[in-house]
């Protein structure tokens, strides 16, 4: 059953779901229906991710971008999007809530998926002076990635449509899942500069592993902003632009921001759900009739994907594109 925290984020609870209840599905769903209809963020508990494995990825990301700078740039960031992203690599555009004309103050590691037919172990960079860091980045990737694709009939049924509805879409190994480890520093930011811009994510869903520093907030209807409170052991979820376009506006992409003023270095492990890369975004057959069409063309994932980053990093600004050839 659902609970609410102060500042009204709605908190899902999968013990019994995970446990392979099957009378959970259809009361979680309707949570996470309320949930993404009308604020775009949840916090889910009892989950199956172990708490270790969280703190390993914590702790490699730290460690990652404590290393010497020329060490980090030995794998620096390339046109698919994958390797180290300097501080200042990011400035977002594509979102309606981007206010600030300067890069964010944040550095960043990439990585996809390490197998599968689409997608091949070298697309991904690793630093040769830090073998465990690809170690643990592997294993949380793929966790989290099976974990996503448990949810997928909650998500299915929220949506009003049959359970395995999202199944063909999304093939363990096979997404075009994003992994983020991200440090942002304690410098002070300019006027018009952020941690990371006010954005809206590109991903079908975004899950979060509560950071120990706080920074995240979020943005409400009303123009507000809320501070994400900090909850060790919960993720928390936003439903992105591919859910939304997908869904025809039905579920929110919420947008939020991070602003580190806290005096410590912030550090975050996102994790970006995405379906395979030949998954065509189009409007649900739930989400549209007589008197509300389709609000978007169709667009497959790569496609979505090759705009969505071409439009918010800096690597890309001189005109170079973003290579999805490697997708199949």
């Amino acid at each position: 059953m659902s609970q609410v925290t102060h500042d009204h984020i709605p908190i899902l609870d999968l013990a019994g779901f995970m446990q392979g209840d099957s009378d959970a599905l259809e009361p979680l769903a309707s949570e996470l229906r309320h949930a993404l209809e009308n604020i775009g963020f949840f916090y889910i508990i009892n989950h199956d991710v172990p708490q270790e494995l969280i703190d390993q990825a914590f702790s490699v990301t730290h460690e990652f971008h404590a290393m010497p700078l020329e060490q980090k740039l030995q794998i620096e960031v390339n046109e698919q999007l994958t390797g180290y992203m300097r501080d200042q690599g990011q400035k977002l555009t594509t979102s309606k809530y981007a206010d600030g004309d300067k890069p964010d103050r944040g550095e960043a590691f990439f990585m996809i998926g390490e197998r599968g037919p689409h997608i091949t172990e070298s697309a991904n960079k690793w630093p040769p002076a830090f073998p465990g860091f690809r170690d643990v980045l592997v294993n949380y990737y793929e966790t989290m990635e099976k974990f996503g694709i448990k949810l997928l009939p909650v998500f299915a049924r929220a949506l009003d449509l049959p359970a395995d509805y999202f199944d063909p879409h999304f093939t363990e190994r096979e997404t075009f899942s994003f992994e983020r480890v991200s440090h942002y520093p304690t410098d002070g930011l300019e006027d018009g500069q952020y941690s990371c811009g006010p954005h809206t994510d590109g991903s079908f869903l975004t899950m979060l592993a509560t950071s120990e520093v706080p920074g995240l907030e979020i943005g409400t209807p009303e123009g507000e902003w809320i501070k994400a409170p900090l909850w060790r052991g919960t993720f928390l979820v936003n439903s992105g632009d591919m859910l939304t376009r997908w869904s025809n506006g039905r579920f929110l992409s919420t947008p939020h921001r991070v602003i580190n003023t806290s005096g410590e270095d912030r550090y975050a492990i996102p994790f970006f759900m995405q379906p395979n890369p030949n998954a065509m975004l189009q409007c649900l057959p739930t989400c549209c009739g007589p008197n509300n069409p389709p609000k978007e063309a169709p667009i497959s994932c790569a496609d979505y994907c090759k705009y969505y980053i071409e439009n918010n990093f800096v690597h890309y600004e001189d005109g170079a594109e973003a290579v999805v050839s490697y997708l199949g």
